[in-house]
């Protein structure tokens, strides 16, 4: 059964918002978005669709973008969504979501100008290893560290997006405020008190995790990674957090702390009319 906006927003509204566990950590950007929709801050229109069968289901949501999510879905769905949704109207537009569901969707519906533009992995652990160095101090950044992470921040957006969603100073002394005052920040120091790594959570999961680039491959991630996982472990019970698919080393680091890949995520843009330079 396909439900729409259009043909009952009430149901629409029921399942999307009842049916659907928003608290679920592989669906944080859907309910990071739904928080925006709630306070009249972003759209949905009523091109979006649910497909449900049985205790499975497949939402595409046209918002600003096309977020994809689904559970225990059949390719059959997917067809059966075809006749109602047109994808291929869609120019210039991200698909955002459930990378299998949205690979299934290309494939379906013949998709043939898209690119990938972000390919992510979401982790959870409930067994966090030790990793100690008794030469290093771990404590809470303070309002005097500010110009510091703001410039390891703006670095850190420099490197995870290969330099395509670069930030000014003021916007991350802006947010680093922030995350300061609110005590999310912990940093890595050595025996001068010179920050080396710094690694921020965002309760359930882990935010970010920085080390100065003169100063990797000595185990320093793991370390405040560790520290900082235990932190929300002891919390809940459970940590999370999501890497870059194709930061192979990050990737290293989180395993061999204890952190299990579950999920995974990808952004990609359909049907482009804007020529590649």
């Amino acid at each position: 059964m396909n439900i729409t906006p259009k043909d009952s927003l009430k149901e629409f509204n029921r399942f999307l918002f009842r049916e659907i566990d928003l608290n679920l950590y592989q669906h944080k950007y859907l309910n990071a978005y739904l928080g925006k929709v709630r306070t009249g801050q972003s759209p949905i229109y009523n091109s979006s669709i649910i497909n449900t069968l049985d205790s499975s289901w497949i939402l595409i949501l046209h918002g600003e973008m096309l977020l994809v999510y689904g559970n225990n879905w059949s390719p059959e769905q997917v067809i059966d969504i075809k006749q109602n949704f047109e994808l291929n109207k869609y120019t210039n537009y991200i698909l955002a979501g459930d990378e299998k569901l949205i690979k299934t969707l290309i494939s379906i519906y013949k998709v043939d100008n898209f690119k990938i533009e972000k390919r992510r992995i979401f982790f959870q652990s409930k067994e966090i290893k030790d990793y100690n160095n008794d030469d290093l101090k771990i404590r809470l950044g303070k309002l005097n560290d500010l110009h510091e992470v703001a410039l390891m921040l703006q670095h850190y957006y420099h490197e995870e997006y290969n330099g395509l969603n670069d930030k000014t100073i003021e916007e991350m002394r802006e947010r680093s405020l922030s995350l300061l005052q609110n005590g999310k920040v912990n940093l890595l120091l050595d025996q001068n008190e010179l920050i080396l790594s710094f690694c921020t959570t965002i309760d359930p999961d882990i935010g970010i995790l920085f080390t100065r680039k003169e100063y990797r491959n000595k185990g320093y991630g793991k370390v405040i990674l560790s520290y900082c996982a235990k932190l929300l472990l002891r919390k809940n019970g459970i940590v999370y957090l999501m890497t870059d698919k194709d930061k192979i080393e990050s990737n290293i680091v989180c395993k061999t702390v204890g952190f299990v890949p579950y999920y995974e995520y990808i952004s990609t843009k359909i049907n482009s009319t804007i020529p590649s330079l």
